[in-house]
């Protein structure tokens, strides 16, 4: 659905309501007052509550992935300094964006954004294996000589070992992103720099 500024000001007020209350306790009504909207504006732009929650989850997962894909490229002929800095670019998101925090270890937290999460999981196409996915064509469009299975792998691995971090920090970002690096590589046998 296009982003129009009814819809983007409707997931801002989302997000600000969830943070501070919970998933559990948002309604549709509470944030048509909070974007200053009509709550039949509200429902006509999402339907539902799931819908919107949807919606928001994915609004901030896209927008990291477009982060992401960034620093990925920028980097594209360094792997291990590609990888190293789009997890570092991650880290330094969650934690100047409490939602898109949520959104990657709500599942395994359990904060306010739990049991969104779980509407979100039950998509068609949940956004971890989204994200792997369009990283790995990405990767492959620009780094025709890695093998594609590998690269695959060490994707899943770099996504999932990331959001572990993000759960259950150890050190600095910056030694986690360079141990993180380091495993990439050498799943892609790639010297290590």
């Amino acid at each position: 659905m296009p982003r129009t500024p009814a819809r983007e000001k409707l997931l801002d007020a989302a997000g600000r309501l969830i943070l501070g209350s919970g998933w559990q306790r948002l309604r549709v009504s509470h944030v048509a007052v909070e974007a200053g909207v009509s709550r039949q504006s509200a429902y006509n732009e999402f339907g539902s509550k799931e819908a919107l929650g949807e919606a928001l989850v994915m609004r901030e997962f896209e927008r990291h992935l477009d982060g992401l894909t960034e620093q990925l490229l920028d980097r594209r002929e360094d792997v291990g300094l590609a990888v190293e800095e789009a997890v570092l670019y991650t880290f330094r998101s969650a934690s100047a964006n409490p939602v898109l925090k949520a959104v990657l270890t709500s599942a395994r937290t359990g904060l306010v954004m739990g049991e969104l999460a779980e509407v979100v999981r039950n998509r068609e196409v949940p956004p971890l294996p989204q994200a792997i996915t369009a990283v790995t064509a990405l990767v492959a469009r620009h780094r025709p000589d890695l093998d594609p299975f590998s690269v695959r792998l060490a994707i899943d691995m770099v996504l999932r070992v990331t959001v572990s971090y993000l759960v259950t920090p150890e050190g600095s970002h910056e030694d986690a992103a360079a141990r993180i690096a380091l495993m990439a590589t050498r799943v892609l046998g790639l010297p290590v720099r």
